[in-house]
This record gives C-alpha cells, sequence and structure tokens, in this order.
C-alpha cells in the first residue's frame, strides 16, 4: 500500500480535534443547507397536496421534479466552467455559484408557498395551457429540484477544494450530520408546523402550509449566512481582518444555535427512547422547556438581517492563487448556456410527446421498463441536440470538449483500464444497505408497528444514529487508512441487515425494533461518510463538481434499480431470506474494496497527472 492511502496512526483526542477545524463547522452548515430542499421535493409537497384533496396520480407527478438529482452530472460541467457575471469577481467561482443556487432555493420556495394548488384562479393562458397556481406550484418545485441538485454538486466541489484528503473524512461526517439534522426539520419539523398553524388531514388550510414554506425559506437563510462567511478555495484573502470579523459573526451565531440545540435534542432522544422502549418519564420535557425553546427560536431569527447586512457590507477582497480557465472567450459562456438550454428543450418535449402514447400497465415490472426506456431516449434526444448544436457550430468542438468530456478522459487516463475496477467498487459499495433499506418500512408494518412507532424509530432515533455513525467514520478515518475504514464500513452496513431477521422473529417487540434501527443507521452513517471521503479523493481539481456529481449518480443506481425488486423478491423467499439476501450481495464489495487496495493509490485530489496503472 503506498504512502497516500496509509494514515499515521492518531490518538482519539488527536483525532477529535480534527472537529475543531473551522472547515468542519462551515461543512455542517453547508450540509444543513443540502439537506433542506430535498424533502421538501419529495415528501412534504406530496402530503400538502393530498391534504388539499388532489388526486394521487397529481401529487405523485411532482416527485419528478426531484430528477434533478438524478441527472445533475449532466450541467455539473458548466458550474466548473462558467463564473457567475458580477458575483464570481465579488465571492469567487465556488461561492457565487453557491449563493446563486440558494437564492434559486430561497425563491422556489416562496413561490411554492405563494400558490395555493386547489384555488381556480388562471394567471395566463400561454400556448393553449392554463397557467394556474397548481402549474405555478409544479413549476417552483422544478426550481426548487434544480436549485437544490445545483448547490449539492457546488458544496460538494467546494468540501474537495477547500481541505486536503485527510480532513475529508472529517468534513463529509460533518456534512452527514448538517445534511440529517436539516431532513428532521424539513420532515418532522415541517408537519409539526402545519399542524400547528392549523392544517390537517381532515381540515385543510392553506394559510398553514403557506407559513410553514415562509417559516423554511427563513431557515434556509442560514445557507447563505454560511455563503458569505466562508473562504474561497485556492485563494489568498487580501482583508484578513474582515474575514476575521466575518467568521466572528457566523461563530456567535453558530454557538446560539448549536449549543442549546444539542442540549435540547439529546434530551429530546433520551425522552422518547425511555418512553418508547423502557416505558419510562424520566426524561420527560417540561412544558416551559418548550415553550422557551420555541422562543428562543424565533428570537434567534430576528438575529440573522442584521448578520446578513454586515456579512455583505464586510466581504474582504481576495486573489485566486489557482485558476483553471476552461473557456477563454466570454462569447463561449452564454453559447455553452444555449446548448444546454436547447438540449433540455429536447429532453422535456421528447419526454412531454412520449409519455401520453405509453401504454397502461398493472405491471410493476413493465411499468418500471417502460419509464426507465422513457428516461433514456429522452436523454438520448437531449444528447443528440446538443451534439448537432456544436456540429452546426453554435459552439466550438474545442470548447464542448473541454467542458464535457475532458472531464471523463481525465479519470481514465489517471486511472487506466483500472479505472472500471473503481467504477465498480463506487457502483456497487452501498447496495447492501440501500436494497435492504427499500423495504424496512414495510416490514415494520408487517411486524405490526403503528405509524408513530416507525416515525419515532427510523424517521427520528434513525437519523440521530445516522448522525452519530457519520461523526464515528469522520474519527475512524483518522485512525487507519481510508480503504480500510472502506472495509469495515461495508462489513457493518452488509451484516447489520441480518439483525431485521432477529426482528421477525419477535415481531411487535420495541426494543428489538429499535436495537435493530440503532444498529443499522449506526453503521450507515459511518459507511456513508467513508464513502463520500473516499469519492472525494478520486476526484481531479480541475473538474471537481463534474467528476464528484458522476461519482454521486452512480453510487445510487444500481442499488436503487435492484431496490425497486425488492418487495418481488420478499414476496417469493419471505423476510429472512431476503436480509441474508442483501447480506449476501455485499460480500462481493469486500472483495473489490481489496483489489482496489492493492492495485490503486486512492490519495489526495488530483491535478491531472496519471496515477498507478
Amino acid at each position: 500500500m503506498s504512502t497516500a492511502t496509509t494514515t499515521e496512526k492518531k490518538s482519539w483526542i488527536e483525532a477529535m480535534k480534527a472537529y475543531l477545524d473551522h472547515r468542519a463547522l462551515f461543512l455542517l452548515f453547508l450540509g444543513f443547507a443540502a439537506g433542506l430542499p430535498i424533502l421538501l421535493v419529495y415528501s412534504n409537497i406530496g402530503i400538502w397536496l393530498r391534504e388539499a384533496g388532489l388526486k394521487l396520480s397529481i401529487v405523485t407527478m411532482f416527485s419528478w421534479a426531484a430528477l434533478g438529482y438524478s441527472f445533475k452530472f449532466i450541467w455539473a460541467p458548466l458550474i466548473d466552467a462558467l463564473p457567475v457575471p458580477i458575483l464570481s469577481k465579488w465571492l469567487g467561482r465556488r461561492r457565487s455559484w453557491m449563493l446563486v443556487a440558494q437564492l434559486g432555493v430561497i425563491g422556489a420556495i416562496l413561490t411554492i408557498a405563494n400558490m395555493n394548488p386547489v384555488s381556480k384562479t388562471v394567471f395566463m393562458n400561454l400556448f393553449g395551457y392554463e397557467i394556474t397556481p397548481l402549474v405555478v406550484m409544479a413549476l417552483g418545485a422544478v426550481l426548487l429540484g434544480f436549485s437544490s441538485a445545483t448547490q449539492d454538486v457546488v458544496i460538494d466541489a467546494y468540501r474537495i477544494d477547500v481541505a486536503p484528503s485527510e480532513l475529508q473524512p472529517i468534513l463529509s461526517s460533518t456534512y452527514i450530520v448538517g445534511y440529517r439534522i436539516a431532513m428532521i426539520v424539513a420532515s418532522a419539523g415541517a408537519l409539526y408546523m402545519a399542524t400547528y398553524f392549523g392544517s390537517t388531514k381532515d381540515s385543510y388550510s392553506y394559510e398553514a402550509w403557506r407559513n410553514t414554506y415562509y417559516v423554511l425559506a427563513g431557515v434556509m437563510t442560514v445557507a447563505v449566512l454560511t455563503t458569505l462567511t466562508v473562504y474561497e478555495p485556492k485563494s489568498e484573502t487580501l482583508q484578513p481582518k474582515k474575514q476575521k470579523i466575518n467568521q466572528m459573526i457566523m461563530g456567535s451565531y453558530a454557538t446560539l444555535v448549536l449549543i442549546p440545540g444539542s442540549f435540547y435534542g439529546g434530551w429530546y432522544l433520551l425522552n422518547k427512547l425511555f418512553t418508547k422502549v423502557f416505558d419510562s418519564n424520566a426524561f420527560n420535557i417540561p412544558t416551559v422547556i418548550t415553550s422557551f425553546s420555541v422562543k428562543y427560536g424565533m428570537g434567534l431569527a430576528i438575529f440573522i438581517p442584521i448578520a446578513l447586512i454586515l456579512l455583505i457590507v464586510n466581504q474582504p477582497k481576495f486573489k485566486m492563487l489557482e485558476s483553471f480557465k476552461v473557456v477563454e472567450d466570454k462569447k463561449d459562456y452564454v453559447r455553452l448556456v444555449l446548448v444546454f438550454f436547447f438540449s433540455v428543450l429536447g429532453f422535456i418535449f421528447t419526454y412531454r410527446q412520449v409519455s401520453p402514447i405509453l401504454p397502461d400497465t398493472e405491471s410493476k415490472l413493465l411499468g418500471f421498463l417502460l419509464s426507465a426506456g422513457l428516461l433514456l431516449l429522452s436523454l438520448v434526444v437531449a444528447f443528440i441536440v446538443g451534439y448537432l448544436l456544436v456540429q452546426v457550430g453554435l459552439v466550438k468542438k474545442e470548447v464542448a470538449m473541454r467542458v464535457w468530456v475532458n472531464p471523463i478522459l481525465d479519470f481514465f487516463d489517471r486511472y487506466g483500464k483500472k479505472a472500471l475496477l473503481l467504477l465498480a467498487l463506487i457502483g456497487l459499495y452501498r447496495i447492501s444497505d440501500i436494497v435492504a433499506g427499500v423495504i424496512t418500512a414495510n416490514l415494520y408494518q408487517d411486524m405490526g408497528f403503528s405509524k408513530v412507532d416507525i416515525a419515532n424509530a427510523s424517521k427520528f432515533v434513525g437519523l440521530i444514529m445516522t448522525i452519530t455513525g457519520g461523526f464515528l467514520g469522520g474519527l475512524l478515518t483518522q485512525k487507519m487508512s481510508m480503504m480500510r475504514a472502506m472495509m469495515f464500513g461495508a462489513i457493518l452496513a452488509s451484516a447489520t441487515n441480518l439483525l431485521f431477521i432477529l426482528l421477525t422473529m419477535h415481531a411487535g417487540s420495541l426494543p428489538y425494533m429499535y436495537m435493530a434501527v440503532i444498529i443499522d443507521n449506526l453503521a450507515a452513517g459511518l459507511a456513508s461518510a467513508v464513502f463520500i471521503a473516499f469519492l472525494s479523493a478520486l476526484t481531479s481539481i480541475r473538474f471537481t463538481a463534474v467528476q464528484y456529481a458522476i461519482f454521486s449518480s452512480l453510487m445510487t443506481l444500481i442499488p436503487k434499480v435492484l431496490g425497486g425488486y425488492s418487495g418481488t423478491i420478499v414476496d417469493n423467499i419471505g423476510y429472512p431470506a431476503f436480509f441474508v439476501f442483501t447480506f449476501a450481495i455485499g460480500i462481493p464489495v469486500l472483495l473489490l474494496i481489496w483489489l482496489v487496495d492493492k492495485y490503486l493509490d486512492v490519495g489526495e485530489p488530483q491535478i491531472g497527472d496519471n496515477v498507478e496503472k
């Protein structure tokens, strides 16, 4: 094993000190920014629309707004290649794109909030289509998915650019912590708020959901605060005093949020565990504490606009130390955007024209294949449109090559034929826990647990354990090499699936349910943190955004496709055999890790030179 893949042994105290790095705190808040919008696209809009009385067929169509997460690698090259006019000179390449994406997320949330989906108002008639509040809400959801996916791309690139490989596991773990906390806020928090403001399944209130989304848009401004505080990677701050003042402002806000939040969150977790598992009221939270927490949170909201003004006024000047120019002629910026725009139009046109003529089917397998075929056909048409536009000279061929093709060629140039080994590991590393995770909610229902039991265990305690696992993953990579940590995470991720067999033998037992949820989510969080750090080490500094976007899309593709057949597999072999199966499919991953560790050098994100082949 090369020196790049080994880690100097540290004490546990030394390993924990890495979390005190200010970049770890920044990634905590950036992770929160990335995690907040995703459930607003996937889940909450659906619940809102169902409460409003809309048909399930309309509700499920809104999930298409999240397709941006699956195809973000298509426009990720533009993020690496193009500066943002005016903003890039003020903030730098990474921070300017972050700010644009975050403003897009906030704007999309506010757009959704201001549309009552059951209103019959017609704003205008465009090309024969009536633009109603429901249509505008759908467009807002698409903007939310696109902006959120763009933010993911930029934050991932920023995380890789801002720190060396030995710190990546720490940044990955704090990113996951922030991401998961945001998911709690966006899921349980949003539902609590909508209920508090007066909307229920039996009594729909548009104002309640509108106010909920207003609050979430306000919470998202924390992301803007963070972007205006962090420094641009590969740059030198020319006004360090201003930078320190900005960090003090954000540090004060973080202290006011994190210390009381950790105290109350820990208390709440203990209350849930002792109430549900041990039937004890030892950690009940007094009403006065809950009431004070709500008022405290409202008080913190006053701090945000003041901090925003101070950070905007106090932005320090900087000088870039490294510059990777993909496009020399500014006219090519517009041409690249036009190629992307017309390619997207080709995708949308194909999807809309072909979708109505597909046959209806009750077969889940055939329905999946038809949907997958439609997406593939739409992507092919988009590619053909882009290719033809390049051929007719809308953009120079060499520019198109540098933006869309070179990032892929760079990866194969650096790793040679063994790049296929890496791609296999990327595509299969999470297969065991993702395939099992698809069916666990159904398992809980079939084992006789109530929706409240499932929500408390998997949606709250499970998320907390994932967060804890992320922290442990960061510590683990400070104590051992990355590939050994990868091996440890893969073993845990597959072996913990066997705990669900015990649950099938003790149907309805809350202690067994919580044991399975706690250990399984702890393992998943640990494996995720280590894996994100591993993917970060594979990227080239020149193409960070696009290469990581491809890796992150690939890592869930095969597991999600196979996970779609989880129900069919369970129907044929039962739950115990299914979880043995999910354990078994994790075993080849161990061989892949061993082969990568033996034959490849995975260390710092590369500048572009060849590595061991």
